[in-house]
């Protein structure tokens, strides 16, 4: 499977290219198949309504408010799709077996909403491309790259393609606002705050809408893909909506006790694919 390395890596160069009109993620840019091997849809009866990312073969990183409070029996998750209408050459719909929230997550202020999804079956992987990807504290230096099968506009329907989008880190301090949300609902410590690029990178601008909850916010370390952050929630689709995802690291015990540890990853790290 390819690998999304060059795909985050081009977020960085310098040479613009024109968004489309036709954005999910109100503006970026459609996937390709294998582009992003790591993000996962989660339908309910069959409907993509929510997303995560792939930790190990067995286990789902997604948010809280995405799992908490469904039918286990009608869920599935699907990995290697980026169409939702055609079945992908890599697509595996596998069944939930368990669904653990974090025991802080608070359905009120979506403080701590992040869960852990185990499957009852292995993801088949591609271990030298790597269909996972890492997670670490994020860098404020770097841009970030949005992702999901979000609703084009507010109050619309989830699209059938996964589409990106390159958002900044909006800095934020115990006092300031993301957008929206006040003190009581975003934790600056526990949270990230983003908002669509101001700058001119090779992935254009783009702003998660509703239907892309739980998707993991990335940025490239180096030559590693690397989950940063968690999409919670949104206080609208305009481009200069702010996007609330909980920071990962925070939770790095949590995870490993839950989860067990990730694959290891190749060493060298996989070679770009090739455009």
């Amino acid at each position: 499977m390819k690998s999304f390395i060059l795909l985050l890596a081009l977020a960085f160069s310098a040479t613009a290219l024109p968004a489309p009109n036709d954005g999910r993620i109100n503006g970026g840019t459609m996937a390709n198949p294998g582009d992003i091997p790591f993000i996962v849809s989660i339908t309910d009866s069959d409907r993509h309504y929510c997303n995560g990312f792939i930790y190990s073969a067995r286990w789902i990183i997604t948010t809280a408010s995405c799992v908490v409070g469904r039918t286990i029996s009608k869920l599935k998750v699907i990995a290697g799709q980026v169409s939702g209408i055609n079945p992908d050459v890599n697509e595996q719909k596998i069944s939930v077996y368990t669904i653990t929230a974090s025991p802080l997550y608070n359905s009120t202020t979506g403080y701590n909403d992040i869960a852990l999804v185990k499957l009852t079956a292995d993801i088949v992987f591609d271990y030298v491309n790597v269909d996972f990807i890492g997670y670490n504290e994020a860098d404020g230096s770097l841009t970030a790259t949005a992702m999901g099968w979000g609703a084009t506009v507010d109050g619309g329907l989830e699209t059938v393609n996964l589409r990106y989008g390159e958002v900044d880190l909006v800095i934020v301090t115990s006092t300031d606002l993301c957008g929206a949300y006040d003190t009581t609902q975003f934790n600056f410590a526990t949270m990230l705050c983003t908002i669509a690029t101001t700058t001119t990178g090779t992935i254009p601008a783009g702003s998660p809408c509703q239907y892309d909850e739980g998707s993991p916010l990335v940025q490239m370390f180096g030559t590693v893909p690397t989950a940063v952050g968690i999409l919670s929630k949104t206080d609208g689709c305009a481009s200069d909506a702010h996007g609330v995802y909980i920071r990962v690291s925070v939770y790095y015990s949590w995870i490993a006790n839950t989860a067990g540890p990730q694959p290891i990853r190749p060493t060298p790290p996989p070679a770009p694919f090739d455009v």
